[in-house]
C-alpha cells in the first residue's frame, strides 16, 4: 500500500503577498499615501495586518515592492507592443494607446502617490528611481529599433533621450490626473504624431511637410 505524502502548495506564500500587494496597489489609488496604513491595506485585502509586517516587514517595505512589482509588469506589457516597430509614428500611436491603459488601470496614481512620499523619505525614493530604471532602458531600445539603419543613428545620444522621453511622458501621465477629460492627451499625442512624421520626412530626404 502507497502512503501519499500530502505536500503544501508551493505557491502559498507567493499566492498571499500577491494578495497582500493587491491590496496595497489599491490603496495607494483610493486612498493615497497618507491613507496606506497596515489597518487600509488590510481592510482593502481583508486579511489580517500581521501579514504584512510577516512577509515585508514593515509598510515602508510593501510600498516598494508594490511599485517593483507595478514595473516590471508595465515594462514586460510595454516590451510586448513595442516589440517589432521600427516606424516612429507607429511607436507614438502605441504609446497613447498604452498612455490611456495607464490611466484607467491606477498605475499612474499609484505612481504619483509613491512619488509624493518618496519627497520624504530617501529610501523609498532611492526605490522609486530604481524601478523608473527599466522604463528608461526600454525607450532607449526603442528609439534604437526605431533609427537603426537611418543617417543619423550613430548621431543620436540615446541614453539621453530615452531619459527624457520616459520622463516626459511620465509628467504627461501625472498632469493627465487634473484632466478628467484627458483633451490636452489627446492633442499632446497629435502633436508627436505630427512631428514624427516630419522627423521620418527629413531622414528620408523628403519634404518636411509632404
Amino acid at each position: 500500500m502507497t502512503t501519499e505524502v500530502s505536500m503544501p502548495p508551493k505557491t502559498a506564500g507567493d499566492t498571499t503577498k500577491e494578495r497582500i500587494l493587491d491590496a496595497a496597489f489599491d490603496t495607494l489609488v483610493e486612498d493615497g499615501i497618507t491613507g496606506a496604513s497596515a489597518r487600509a491595506i488590510a481592510a482593502h485585502g481583508e486579511f489580517n495586518q500581521a501579514l504584512i509586517f510577516y512577509h515585508f516587514g514593515s509598510v515602508r517595505e510593501l510600498l516598494i515592492a508594490t511599485i517593483e512589482r507595478s514595473s516590471q509588469i508595465q515594462v514586460e506589457r510595454y516590451r510586448e507592443r513595442i516589440e517589432g516597430i521600427t516606424d516612429l509614428g507607429d511607436m507614438v500611436h502605441v504609446a497613447a494607446a498604452l498612455h490611456a491603459e495607464d490611466m484607467e488601470r491606477g498605475s499612474i496614481t499609484m505612481v504619483a502617490q509613491l512619488m509624493a512620499g518618496a519627497a520624504s523619505d530617501p529610501e523609498m525614493g532611492e526605490a522609486v528611481v530604481k524601478a523608473f530604471q527599466p522604463w528608461i532602458d526600454l525607450v532607449e531600445r526603442a528609439l534604437r529599433q526605431v533609427f537603426a539603419g537611418s543617417p543619423i543613428e550613430v548621431f543620436l545620444p540615446y541614453s539621453d533621450m530615452a531619459y527624457g522621453i520616459s520622463s516626459l511622458f511620465l509628467g504627461l501621465e501625472l498632469l493627465s490626473k487634473l484632466d478628467p477629460n484627458h483633451e490636452q492627451d489627446e492633442r499632446i499625442f497629435s502633436m508627436m504624431t505630427m512631428v514624427s512624421g516630419m522627423l521620418e520626412n527629413v531622414i528620408a530626404g523628403k519634404p518636411l511637410l509632404g
